[in-house]
Order: structure tokens, then C-alpha cells, then sequence
């Protein structure tokens, strides 16, 4: 009996393939020759003229070559790693990827691995054939395309850069792109009224989170949400406040006075695209391009200023991580705590330096949303330390209790609820194995006479209709069993790492790391003449545990 092969189709298209396609040869249009579309219908035929039952199509339309990290390529290797296909169908090798070692990855290991087939029908590639040989020198060219493409346009893009062309996708706050050039930056009167009263705030000796506070105290607009609503997009996402790090950048940026800056940053290769810093040598500055918000002379006062700002900090302690760096959150607006070193000068001329933590929306925002939620890390290292004490003398104590009340609180755990699903889970395997055999044994009587094409077509697709809706609630229950059977394997685990700790006299980052994923940090208040704050303990694999 032939194998019952279930064919995952992929197409991708990227704007590179688009306009560097045939079209631009002029004898045939670019939408034609690569779409989805086209794509699409090619390989449904193959897969229907061989035989194999078309199960899925994955696209990824506008994503490079180079790129892996593509929503249909993963999903497609996640159906392929959960058997839902064990075919690959693609239009030619470069539609797989452009990368020449990463797609002798996927061809040589990854799909192997996953027991995938693995088909390009321009190329004729077949990863069960004998013409496997071609297939890494055609990646090779593939690899070798992207490399040229990649290198043609930062040669056009640095010759634009040189005369003097604004590339970038958005202008700075300020400015808009001119309706006539969109290479041209034009003044946007709002916004620049906002930058001018920023450098007027700082020359008359404002510091930046005092600027920055001000604005969100008056409700100005903030740079993000600002763009989102003049070119009519969902702002929803974007800050909705002005941040210390937005008042510093504009109070530092030349294009405020009329000169562009470009070239300054690039990336490491055209398959790395990790922002680096340029050296100067190679930045492109073009003086007095567009029209200033400030003058020259407004700007260099200002970055006088700035400079004495920054001169003043010379010879501070430089910023260390400290013990709960990254582990505290903010109670009320969820944004992680940052740390703050301070030194308090007493009376018999003695320093005592101290560790204190408060939240990142509050800091940045120039103290103007939120509140401090400030705590010492000393008090707070002796609050966890009691909290893990008792946790693992609970655990010691009883831990079948402990156990039991983690499994109702965050597994959903219910016995006869799991026993049942299991049972169910049995009785589909069978029927979707049976499913497949019928359909192979339906392919069989077609090729031998024994049904005629239109008998067979209806049969098939029937067979595979209720193929996918029983493989869809086998995929459901299975992730659902093994979600169950993950949080009481993570109880068990976080029961036998707690113990360790009955006698914990000390705190060390190590610990943190193993026991505890984040601490909420509230706000201090006074209840009957006392100061209180909550502070609540979120452990690894399970959570807050009350």
C-alpha cells in the first residue's frame, strides 16, 4: 500500500519578489508570475495529479526571504512536528527561503527530523528522489540573490542619503513629510510650537523629568499618539505620556535646527539586522536642509546645558543590576520597578548607602502619573525571606495539602474531568487512523476501476471533512491533557525546590532567580497609626500561593 501522504502547501511573496519579478522584463505583469494566487493553484494540481491529499496552505505574503520568522512557516512547521502533514509543497526553492544555511537546515535536518517529504516542483526537488545534489547549489544561488538585491539597495539608499534626501519612514515630531517631495521635511506648526516650548522650558533651566512632568500634568499630546491621530491610525497602543528618554532626544537633536543627520546607524550584515552604531567617519550630515524650529543659537545653548547636566553626574557609582532588578512590578499600573541608589549623610559625618526601588512609570513620567511605591531593598529582603521561610515550612508540614489546594487553585484539576478526556482522545486516534485507511483504500479502488472519479471525489472529501474535525478536537483535548499534566508536573517541582529553604537565613539573586518570577509592590499607606504595604510574591511555575 502507497503512503497516504498529507500535503502542507506553502507559498510565500515578498515586495522584493514583486517588483524584481518578470514584470520589471516587461513581457509579462509581476502579479501574475509570483502571486499568492498563482502559487496557490499550481501546487493544488501537482499535489491532486500525484495523488496526495491536500491538507493545508500556509502563506506569508510580504515577508523577505531571508526572514524565517514568518506566521506560516511556523505554523507550518508546528503541524508538521504534530503529524497534521508530512508533505511540503513549495512552487521553487527560493519561495522556502533565500538563506542558503539556514534553508539547508530546514531541507537537511529539520524536515527529516519531523518525518516531512519535501517537494520544489519548478526545481524538480524531491527530498525521497535522487536529484537531491542540485538542490544546496540552487539554495546557493538563492543565498547569493538576496546577498546582490541587499547590496543594490543600500547603494541606493546611501546615494539618497548623499543628496540630501529625507528616507526615513517617519519624520521627527516637529515636522512632516512635504505633500510635493516626500523626501522633504515641511514644519508641522503644532507640534513644532510644542518642541519650541520644550527648549524654552530647558533654557530657562528646567530639568527633564520637570519638563516632561509638565507636559502630562497639562495633557499635551504625546509623540506617538500624536502621529497616530493625524495620519489616522489606532493610537490606542502607543504612550499616551511624554517619557523623560522623548524630552532628552528632542533636546538633543540637530534636526531642530535645521541640519539632517543621516547614516549614523546601519545594520550588521543583510542577514543580521541588529542596529549598530556607525562611526563618525561614515554619517552623512547635510547643514541648514530644511527650515529650523530653533535657532542655532537656541540649540547650542541648549546643549551647554546639557553638557553641565551630564558633567554633574561625573563620578557617580555607575548603575549596577541590583539584587531584584527586573523582579518588581508596580501594583497599580504593572511596570516593572527601578532601582535607586542613594546615600544618606548622618549627623556624625557618616555615610550609609542604601538600595531602593520605585515605579518606572512614576520616574519617567517626571513624577507626574502614578506614585512612588517605593520600599528599601533591605525591608524587602527580609519580607521574602519570611514569605519563603513559610512557604517551605508548609510544604515540610503537609505537602500532600499544599499540593492539593496548588492543583484546585491553578490547574483546573479535576480527575474524573482528565479520565474522561482521555477516553475520548483513545477513541479518536482510532477513528482518524481508520479515516486514513479508508481514504488510502479509496485511492486504490479508483486507480483499479473499482469506483468511478466522481464516486471518489465525493467520498474522499467527505472522509477528509470529519478527518479534520476529529483531528481538531484530538489536537484540543491533547493540549488540554498535556497543559493539566505540565502544571502538576511544575507543582511538584516548585514543592520540591521550596523545601530547600526551610532555614534560609540569606538572599542571594540565585535564589531569586530559582523561586521567584516577579514581586507586586503597592503603595505605602498609614491604617490606624501604622504604615502598611502590600507585597505579593509571584513563584516560579505556580504563581501567587496564598
Amino acid at each position: 500500500m502507497n503512503k497516504l501522504y498529507k500535503v502542507g502547501i506553502y507559498c510565500r511573496l515578498s515586495v522584493d519578489d514583486a517588483s524584481n519579478s518578470a514584470k520589471a522584463k516587461n513581457y509579462i505583469p509581476a502579479d501574475e508570475s509570483v502571486s499568492i494566487e498563482n502559487q496557490r493553484e499550481l501546487l493544488s494540481k501537482f499535489a491532486m495529479l500525484n495523488g496526495w491529499v491536500e491538507t493545508k496552505t500556509y502563506c506569508d505574503d510580504g515577508y523577505s526571504g531571508g526572514n524565517f520568522q514568518r506566521p506560516g512557516f511556523l505554523e507550518m512547521l508546528e503541524d508538521a512536528r504534530n503529524g497534521v502533514i508530512n508533505l511540503i509543497l513549495v512552487k521553487d526553492l527560493s519561495r522556502l527561503g533565500r538563506d542558503f544555511v539556514e534553508v539547508g537546515r530546514y531541507t537537511d535536518v529539520v524536515f527529516p527530523s519531523l518525518g516531512c517529504r519535501f517537494v520544489s516542483v519548478l526545481d524538480c526537488l524531491d527530498s525521497e528522489g535522487d536529484n537531491t545534489d542540485m538542490l544546496h547549489f540552487r539554495s546557493l544561488m538563492n543565498d547569493y540573490h538576496l546577498r546582490d538585491l541587499s547590496s543594490k539597495i543600500k547603494s541606493v539608499l546611501h546615494s539618497k542619503k548623499a543628496s540630501g534626501q529625507f528616507i526615513s519612514a517617519y519624520a521627527p515630531y516637529g515636522y512632516r513629510k512635504s505633500a510635493e517631495d516626500k523626501h522633504k521635511l515641511v514644519i508641522d506648526e503644532y507640534a513644532a510650537g510644542i518642541v519650541r516650548r520644550i527648549y524654552d522650558m530647558r533654557l530657562a533651566g528646567m530639568a527633564y523629568g520637570q519638563i516632561t512632568a509638565t507636559l502630562n500634568r497639562e495633557g499635551i499630546t504625546s509623540p506617538r499618539v500624536y502621529w497616530s491621530q493625524i495620519n489616522g491610525k489606532d493610537g490606542c497602543k502607543a504612550t499616551q505620556l511624554w517619557t523623560y528618554a522623548t524630552v532628552k532626544t528632542i533636546l538633543h537633536n540637530e534636526v531642530y535646527k535645521g541640519t539632517l543627520l543621516m547614516n549614523h546607524t546601519g545594520t550588521r550584515s543583510y542577514k543580521d539586522h541588529t542596529q549598530i552604531d556607525k562611526p563618525e567617519i561614515e554619517w552623512i550630515r547635510h547643514e541648514a536642509l530644511h527650515e529650523a524650529i530653533v535657532t542655532a543659537e537656541e540649540w547650542e545653548a541648549v546643549q551647554k546645558i546639557n553638557e553641565a547636566a551630564s558633567l554633574g553626574s561625573v563620578g557617580r557609582q555607575e548603575p549596577t543590576a541590583k539584587l531584584f532588578t527586573g523582579k518588581l512590578v508596580c501594583a497599580d499600573c504593572k511596570t516593572p520597578l527601578s532601582a535607586n541608589a542613594e546615600t544618606q549623610h548622618r549627623k556624625n559625618g557618616t555615610k550609609k548607602r542604601y538600595v531602593s526601588y520605585f515605579c518606572g512609570t512614576y520616574g519617567k513620567s517626571g513624577r507626574s502619573v502614578c506614585s512612588w511605591h517605593r520600599i528599601y531593598e533591605q525591608t524587602l529582603t527580609q519580607i521574602v525571606i519570611a514569605e519563603i521561610r513559610s512557604q517551605a515550612q508548609a510544604v515540610t508540614v503537609n505537602e500532600a495539602a499544599v499540593v492539593d489546594k496548588l492543583k484546585r487553585k491553578i490547574a483546573d484539576y479535576d480527575g474524573q474531568r482528565l479520565a474522561n478526556a482521555q477516553q475520548e482522545i483513545s477513541k479518536l486516534r482510532r477513528r482518524v487512523q481508520e479515516l486514513e485507511t479508508m481514504t488510502a483504500k479509496l485511492y486504490e479502488d479508483k486507480y483499479s476501476g473499482a469506483v468511478s472519479e466522481s464516486t471518489f471525489m465525493v467520498l474522499t472529501q467527505k472522509n477528509e471533512q470529519e478527518r479534520l474535525a476529529k483531528a481538531e478536537r484530538l489536537d484540543a483535548l491533547l493540549s488540554e491533557v498535556d497543559k493539566a499534566q505540565q502544571k502538576t508536573a511544575a507543582i511538584h517541582n516548585w514543592t520540591a525546590i521550596i523545601r530547600k529553604y526551610l532555614n534560609l537565613q540569606e538572599l542571594d539573586r540565585a535564589t531569586i532567580d530559582e523561586l521567584i518570577d516577579h514581586i507586586e509592590v503597592g503603595e505605602r499607606t498609614v491604617v490606624d497609626g501604622q504604615r502598611r504595604q502590600d507585597i505579593k510574591v509571584f513563584y516560579r511555575f505556580v504563581g501567587l500561593v496564598e
